[in-house]
């Protein structure tokens, strides 16, 4: 007999253990702090780009747009399993307890992300109108029932059989997230915010309604834990092994070209290899293309030369940390032990392609520094991070797989 009153206890103690065995790898003491110096230096240019920040600046408009997305995206995390389905779904009616439990997990454990959001928009508020601290707060209480109410919305769409309920959701809830969080921070009459309140209660009380005496999806349940802890499989996949996890491999045939510059001899067997690897493996090329975006961006946007030069060597390790992990995908196939390459040359030609990877970094960086910074200047930081690149791949991490694979012989 299953006791229900222990199973969300005992999945809740799984799923953390689970979560913990990769954590310790990803929160390793170089990303830490490198998150550190990003953070402590993205503070820094923000509190002096809030001193000149025009009072005209639309500013409700972008915070209600951020803090609408993050509560649109609100999933009730229910730890659910394939064998569910035999096990549980006869005794679905018996599971209230269990699916409150996981309502108020999910609560709480997606409040940080919020957190995080508002602690960044709310210095942006307060300098644009004025306004005192206590408002804030209770603004964040609107927000954090606005939480609670995406929440159970999503829930209810579980219990509705149509597909077309799932997208019609998101986006009545997206504009009615995004109206409520505007009304809420361009201090708008209550009267509208108490409308919008009305319309969002109506609406959980439709919902509610509508799908009384329905079963839940139990196929749709099981496929949202699925996917959730398969991105959290790839993240992890970057730091460690992560076995669990099922390689998506794509074949991306207008990218062909790049191997097709590498010449047909023994020597470039691995450099071939880590190629097609990197271009058909979502994890890194899409690392790659995300940590080049995001690192331009904020190259651009940075008013000081020092400043500039800091996110440019700090995106470039984050890169080559981050690619370190190509080095050990094949480690386990049988297969690419019978090549006839020696492991000096596995690991030349592992170096030499990285060491390429972030010298094209390195060079679009250097194309958005001639947008913004003096020539001479621009110079002078492509070389710097040319130096870092090269110390960083054959000083740095050469070192550092050598010691991945005694580690792993």
């Amino acid at each position: 007999m299953i006791d229900i009153k222990e199973l969300w206890k005992k999945r809740q103690v799984q799923h953390f253990k689970e979560i913990s065995r990769y954590l310790r790898y990803m929160l390793n003491d170089h990303l830490l702090i490198a998150l550190l110096f990003l953070g402590g230096g993205g503070a820094y240019y923000y509190n002096y780009w809030l001193q000149d920040v025009p009072k005209e600046f639309p500013y409700a408009i972008i915070i209600a747009l951020a803090l609408g997305a993050i509560l649109t995206r609100s999933r009730v995390q229910s730890l659910v399993k394939e064998p569910d389905l035999v096990f549980l779904l006869p005794i679905e009616t018996k599971l209230t307890p269990y699916f409150q439990k996981a309502f108020w997990y999910s609560l709480f454990s997606q409040i940080y992300l919020l957190l995080i959001v508002f602690a960044i928009a709310a210095p942006l508020y307060l300098a644009v109108t004025d306004k005192t601290f206590s408002s804030l707060v209770a603004i964040f209480v609107i927000v954090l029932l606005s939480k609670a109410w995406n929440l159970l919305m999503t829930w209810l769409t579980q219990h509705d059989q149509e597909n077309s309920t799932y997208y019609t959701d998101n986006v009545i809830r997206l504009i009615l997230n995004i109206v409520l969080m505007y009304l809420l921070f361009s201090d708008a009459s209550i009267i509208f915010i108490g409308c919008v309140v009305i319309l969002m209660l109506g609406l959980l009380l439709y919902f509610h309604k509508a799908v009384e005496g329905k079963g839940l999806k139990w196929n749709t349940l099981i496929e949202l834990e699925s996917k959730r802890m398969l991105t959290f499989y790839r993240i992890a996949n970057l730091f460690t092994d992560v076995p669990k996890l099922k390689e998506q491999v794509k074949k991306r045939p207008w990218l062909n070209w790049v191997t097709g510059l590498i010449s047909y001899s023994k020597k470039n067997t691995f450099r071939y290899l880590y190629t097609r690897t990197f271009l058909r493996t979502s994890d890194y090329l899409g690392l790659y293309a995300r940590l080049t975006i995001i690192g331009g961006l904020i190259i651009y946007f940075v008013p000081f030369h020092y400043g500039k030069a800091f996110v440019m060597i700090l995106f470039l390790y984050l890169t080559g940390y981050q690619l370190m992990t190509l080095w050990r995908h094949h480690s386990f196939k049988i297969w690419v032990r019978l090549y006839p390459v020696s492991e000096e040359s596995k690991l030349s030609s592992y170096l030499q392609f990285l060491f390429q990877l972030l010298v094209v970094q390195c060079v679009l960086f250097t194309i958005i520094l001639l947008l913004t910074v003096e020539f001479s200047i621009t110079i002078l930081l492509f070389v710097v991070g040319l130096v870092f690149v090269y110390l960083f791949v054959f000083v740095y991490a050469k070192g550092k797989v050598k010691k991945l694979d005694r580690m792993y012989s």
